[in-house]
């Protein structure tokens, strides 16, 4: 689709989210950026399904107002960001489910960002991705943020969690737009930047057995193996870096799982935005979770902003 002018940062406004950490997060980005910053809420009532009555003009005008009163809620709440010089836009609509109207519109706009308010999920959402936040992780084609409750300081800092170690076209893009982006958000909020990747050495092998048979089936111990994988994942990532401002002493190297490693560091450096892939999964695939950034998103206590890469191409589209 094509779109002209600025893209946006979109805010998907929640008036369950006080005191509007999603819309605090939007418009810091969207000053700091340059950018115009777009309000947009999505509202849906099960009462006012054809499946329990028929559609008739009388229900359609219920939702209507339902909308018409989300503007008016949208227009207050962007009224103090104007004042401030911001160029702010809103938009509301009657949808279900959320997250596909939200990826419609950020495809419509062409948003830079998409910022949501999220919250810790009960064990059924985590396991179905029927939350809206989650099933945004899959579709939406622009990075994604997921703001937590913890207030950004004035200069943030970022955490880049990058994969060199996949051979793949498609994930090496991906981290040069991790890193891209993360230099990016870094110069515009002045926030240090961090990078940060996960070797699974030995630390991961969860059997006796495996690690046992390490020195039969590789000629090498468990130990050894692990540290040529860090040495390796140390040459890839110092790769990666070597053209960006990005020093290396900026770079931690962990062994792990990334959803057990990167939250325990991320605490441990008072990191605020942790920044990862996001690679589409088919229908199938979606059913029950399996990817780094559903897994980190209930177990960090940082933002999180999920990144695509390059050619996504959205299933919405």
């Amino acid at each position: 689709m094509n779109v002209t002018g600025p893209t946006p940062v979109l805010v998907v406004m929640d008036p369950a989210d006080a005191p509007d950490h999603a819309l605090a997060r939007g418009a810091r980005l969207a000053d700091a950026m340059g950018l115009p910053l777009e309000l947009f809420r999505v509202e849906f009532d099960q009462a006012l399904e054809g499946s329990h009555f028929r559609v008739t003009e009388r229900l359609e005008a219920a939702r209507a107002a339902r909308v018409d009163a989300s503007a008016v809620w949208l227009e207050e709440k962007a009224r103090p960001w104007r004042a401030q010089g911001l160029e702010v836009a809103v938009a509301a609509e009657y949808a279900n489910p959320g997250h596909e109207a939200v990826t419609r519109r950020a495809l419509a706009v062409g948003a830079a960002v998409v910022v949501m308010r999220t919250h810790h999920h009960e064990w059924l959402a985590r396991a179905t991705l029927s939350a809206d936040d989650w099933q945004l992780i899959r579709v939406c084609p622009a990075p994604l943020l997921l703001a937590k409750g913890r207030e950004w300081p004035q200069h943030p800092r970022l955490l880049a969690a990058v994969d060199p170690g996949h051979r793949d076209d498609k994930h090496a893009r991906l981290d040069h737009a991790i890193l891209d982006l993360a230099q990016r958000l870094g110069a515009a909020l002045q926030a240090e930047t961090l990078v940060a990747h996960c070797v699974l050495g030995g630390a991961a092998l969860e059997s006796a057995a495996v690690v046992a048979m390490m020195r039969e089936a590789l000629g090498t111990s468990a130990e050894d193996y692990a540290r040529e994988l860090l040495r390796q994942a140390r040459e890839g990532i110092l790769g990666l870096l070597e053209e960006r401002a990005i020093p290396a002493e900026r770079l931690h190297l962990l062994e792990g799982r990334p959803e057990q490693e990167l939250p325990r560091l991320a605490a441990s450096l008072g990191v605020d935005v942790l920044l990862t892939g996001g690679i589409s999964r088919s229908r199938v695939e979606q059913v029950f979770v399996g990817g780094t950034a559903e897994r980190l998103l209930d177990r960090v206590d940082c933002d999180l902003l999920v990144v695509k890469p390059p050619g996504f191409r959205s299933p919405l589209a």
